[in-house]
């Protein structure tokens, strides 16, 4: 059905008047949406909040092909339709208009520049327009008597009509087809779009596509900052060489501020790049978790919050740091942990991932590290540990929570740093008599693990791979949910900067097929 026509009473009526009367009955709905939400609808709530959701993304593909056409208005001498509206650009017209940031109005506008391309590829089909007809019938033929014109020689003369005009193929098409379905926010949407924009001419536009589209399946069910990450990591294994750029230039920009308030607070303010912040985050968030985890066994005692927590600890480092004989610092056990691809390593391109830190980091920085700092290589078993105790121990070994860590990440439910996770037991050792054994065990926060225990939770894993799988409270089809480094990490191998071909299939996934 044609849109413009959609709730006019005659076609062709007016289109200011036909989007205000959808807009009005748009309110209208809306309204009875509010009621009903207020009342306690008989809806699950997380029914009623998925429905309004989905509303609220159509509605950013409104707002976004709006701001998109305003944009156009405005690129014109003199500033166009901002500039009649007293303002310098579309985005800060968009921005008032709305009542929000211009960093939000950039987001829309680009969404709405992936929905017009994706619009304009729809009805190109490249037959050259409606307006020529097709298989008009040849008078001359159906005719033969008539006389020849003589003026027909005078046509040969006459310029050859102008060719087809390309048609415009969307920059995205993964991204704009889901956005234009509502599957993905217009946020997430944005995000994949404006780095796939921001990559080097050395990056094909196949790993582009394949890219997208695999973010396009993450951005499925996480909320936008977590998503970000995700976005981030991408980046950095598509275009290796740009950011090792990026990495030398945060380096550069590492600052720490100290200076005592009026109050006589000592205030801390600084910016620290993946390979300083690494060491620091990773005591910092050890002693956190030992607090979490005490506070928790003592219900009551502690009662500082995790921000004080963190002060405290920075203390604990320093009084360390200074000379302090005290046995009681949980660390222990803490290292800082750097996931490198040996083949990345040995011909020193590609990145590697720091615990902790979701800024990926190139070779040569993960070769200065281990100059100068205790780490751990993610070369797992590469003394002949046993990583696999079966029956024998019921505590998993240092080895072995390492090793998990390549698979999960962290947490393998939400994806907290892995420094608060402790390792347990999927089938349980003494009711279950679960093994400790890499295909049983998995990191989970300590909230993740109430959640799982008390929701009933099921957990599938592998030494390579871990699921979880809804009750049919949460999800009554049960569908399994991909967690650990599936979800929050790119896949390893799949972005390589010399072929758009995995150099290495995920570990437990069958290969893809010629076909």
């Amino acid at each position: 059905m044609d849109a413009p026509h959609l709730f006019d009473d005659v076609p062709g009526g007016s289109a200011v008047g036909t989007f205000g009367r959808a807009c009005g009955q748009a309110r209208s709905a809306v309204g009875t949406m509010r009621s009903l939400a207020g009342a306690g609808a008989a809806e699950d709530p997380v029914d009623r909040l998925g429905g309004a959701a989905q509303l609220a993304r159509e509605v950013d593909l409104v707002l976004a092909r709006t701001a998109r056409e305003i944009e156009c208005l405005s690129d014109a001498p003199g500033g166009g339709l901002a500039r009649r509206h007293g303002h310098r650009s579309a985005a800060d017209l968009v921005a008032a208009t709305m009542g929000t940031t211009r960093a939000e109005a950039w987001r829309l506008l680009e969404v709405g520049r992936a929905l017009e391309e994706l619009e304009a590829g729809d009805d190109d089909d490249g037959s050259g327009g409606e307006d020529e007809p097709a298989d008009e019938p040849d008078n001359d033929a159906a005719n033969p008597s008539d006389d020849p014109d003589p003026d027909d020689d005078a046509d040969e003369d006459d310029p050859p009509p102008p060719a087809p005009k390309p048609r415009m193929q969307p920059r995205s098409p993964a991204v704009a087809a889901a956005l234009d379905r509502g599957e993905i926010s217009a946020d997430c949407g944005s995000q994949i779009i404006t780095m796939l924009d921001s990559l080097s001419a050395e990056v094909s536009d196949q790993r582009k596509q394949e890219a997208a589209g695999e973010l396009v399946a993450r951005a499925t069910g996480l909320d936008a900052t977590r998503f970000a990450r995700i976005v981030r990591r991408f980046k950095a294994r598509l275009d290796v060489e740009e950011h090792q750029r990026t990495l030398a230039r945060m380096r550069a920009r590492r600052t720490l501020r100290m200076w005592e308030n009026r109050d006589g607070m000592l205030v801390l303010n600084g910016e620290l790049d993946p390979e300083t912040a690494a060491p620091v985050k990773a005591a910092l968030d050890a002693l956190v978790g030992d607090a979490m985890r005490r506070s928790q066994e003592a219900v009551g005692e502690d009662t500082r919050t995790t921000d004080q927590m963190r002060a405290d600890s920075l203390a604990s480092l320093a009084r360390h740091a200074l000379g302090c004989t005290a046995t009681d610092l949980a660390l222990s056990t803490v290292s800082v942990v750097v996931r490198v691809n040996e083949a990345d390593l040995r011909a020193g391109t590609g990145t590697a991932e720091v615990d902790g830190c979701t800024q990926p980091i190139d070779i040569s920085t993960v070769r200065r590290m281990a100059a100068i700092a205790d780490l751990i290589p993610a070369v797992l078993g590469g003394r002949g540990e046993l990583l696999d105790l079966g029956r024998r121990r019921r505590l998993f070994t240092r080895a072995q929570r390492l090793a998990l860590g390549e698979r999960d990440g962290g947490c393998a439910f939400c994806g907290a740093p892995p420094a608060w996770t402790e390792v347990h037991h999927i089938r349980w050792w003494g009711r279950d008599h679960g093994p400790t054994s890499l295909a049983n065990g998995i990191l989970l926060c300590s909230h993740c693990h109430h959640t799982i225990h008390d929701q009933g939770w099921d957990i599938e894993a592998t030494a390579t791979e871990v699921w979880f799988v809804p009750p049919a409270s949460v999800d009554p089809a049960r569908r399994r949910r991909a967690g650990g480094r599936a979800k929050f990490y790119p896949p390893p191998g799949d972005i390589d900067p010399a072929s758009p071909e995995p150099r290495h299939p995920e570990p437990g996934r069958p290969e893809p097929s010629a076909a």
